[in-house]
């Protein structure tokens, strides 16, 4: 479950298997001493209040929920700067319907997006159970998977859905919330479609090139390629993802 920015995963489970994950022997549980110092608000809580309502017959949980709002997040000051969500291939792969429904759902809502439907969620299984490379998409958001990769989420108010801003004077290019200083004689252009690079001395296509890094196709046509003499030098993969490289191809001069 996900509430106030905190991710409660094992609530996800059954009683009963919650219960079977502490008590299973080659599960270590590690108590933390901080537990029971009368210091901490939630010990006090626990110890002298919990009791008294539990006498009385009160559900505490109960209680809880009635004063706090778990189906709605509470609002943010900005949610312009929506991220895409990772959702692990075997997980979705090997578990029930209704618990890829709970976990894809919990992703949604952390990025502040509806639930999925019962007709679409079943789709999507429908598509990742088939092991191939698909995209498909929602009024909110693109939902892309190669055939190994795991599942992304791609919100369609997020920053990488929106065309690159370039200052030809400062010679700065600004995408996806990321700001990068483009060399001298060099120009931004978008949509890798058709376009190839020269690379250990093969011209290769930049479309195969973004499908073996497993980049999106729905961002392929949003990340920013800089060109030299109408040539492709570099894409900008650091833009998209600042654990890749960018590509630079074999007789680009120019340095950031």
């Amino acid at each position: 479950m996900y509430e106030n920015d905190r991710l409660r995963p094992l609530l996800l489970f059954k009683e009963s298997d919650r219960k079977f994950l502490v008590e299973h022997p080659k599960w270590p549980v590690f108590d933390d001493e901080s537990n029971e110092s009368d210091s901490f608000l939630r010990n006090r809580i626990r110890k002298q209040i919990l009791p008294h309502l539990l006498k009385e017959g009160a559900n505490p949980e109960k209680i809880y929920r009635n004063f706090h709002d778990l189906e709605i997040p509470r609002p943010k000051a900005d949610r312009s700067g929506k991220e895409v969500r990772v959702v692990s291939r075997q997980v979705l792969e090997s578990e029930t319907e209704s618990v890829c429904k709970d976990i894809l759902d919990l992703h949604m809502k952390s990025v502040f997006l509806h639930p999925l439907s019962g007709n679409f969620l079943r789709d999507l299984l429908s598509k990742i159970d088939s092991r191939t490379s698909f995209s498909l998409e929602n009024r909110e958001a693109w939902f892309w998977k190669s055939v190994s990769s795991d599942l992304y989420i791609l919100p369609k108010s997020g920053a990488f859905f929106r065309s690159f801003q370039f200052d030809s004077e400062s010679g700065f290019l600004r995408w996806n919330g990321k700001t990068k200083r483009v060399p001298e004689f060099c120009l931004p252009e978008s949509d890798a479609e058709g376009e190839k690079i020269l690379l250990r001395g093969i011209h290769r296509e930049l479309s195969e090139l973004l499908r073996e890094k497993e980049i999106p196709v729905p961002i392929r046509k949003m990340l920013p390629i800089l060109k030299r003499d109408g040539k492709t030098v570099m894409v900008c993969l650091r833009m998209w993802d600042t654990r890749m490289d960018d590509i630079q191809s074999d007789d680009f001069q120019g340095a950031f």
